[in-house]
């Protein structure tokens, strides 16, 4: 099991989940940096293993978020017309019902994480694409696979077009 976060709160829940008890072994992926939620101490509830939540409804793209670099592409979209928006929350295993459904809507799927693009989420939402024959074109956005210099979280989102304003632009140039 892999899961990354968007956010405090949905740390807090996957950690509260893993201590009841899981049959796999879990990874979570975590960035450095600071929370940016100030109403962070809710109930804690239990995540069910391998689910995707819809943040926002839309017709045009799907864009699909993996850890907190969904707070970037809810920036990006506040501008963007009807754009769609999944936290997948899961890198394995992968909401395939909520992947068939969306494949079912929308014709460009954008992937977004913090991880290398190469073999991390993105390829395997393309994967699941391929492999269940949907007519539907996938490009992936995250970190470029090159020696990246030290920086802060914003420095380095910014050098791999990862920000809230170049995923904005992109979206824009996509519609």
């Amino acid at each position: 099991i892999i899961f990354a976060p968007r956010n405090e709160i949905e740390l807090r829940n996957i950690l509260y989940t893993a201590q009841l008890g899981l049959k796999n072994p879990i990874a979570i992926r975590y960035p450095r940096g600071y929370g940016k939620l100030l109403n962070w101490q809710q109930p804690v509830k239990t995540i069910k293993i391998g689910t995707g939540v819809c943040l926002q409804e839309g017709t045009n793209i799907a864009v699909l978020s993996l850890g907190t670099i969904a707070y970037n592409i809810t920036k990006a979209i506040e501008n963007v017309k009807d754009i769609a928006h999944y936290d997948m929350r899961f890198a394995k295993p992968l909401d395939e019902k909520l992947l068939h459904h969306i494949c079912a809507d929308f014709k460009f799927i954008l992937t977004l994480e913090d991880g290398v693009i190469e073999g991390g989420f993105g390829s395997a939402i393309t994967t699941f694409v391929n492999e269940n024959n949907y007519p539907i074109k996938v490009k992936s956005l995250g970190v470029q696979d090159a020696f990246i210099e030290h920086g802060t979280v914003n420095e380095l989102q910014k050098i791999n077009g990862i920000d809230a304003g170049a995923i904005e632009k992109f979206l824009k140039t996509i519609q």
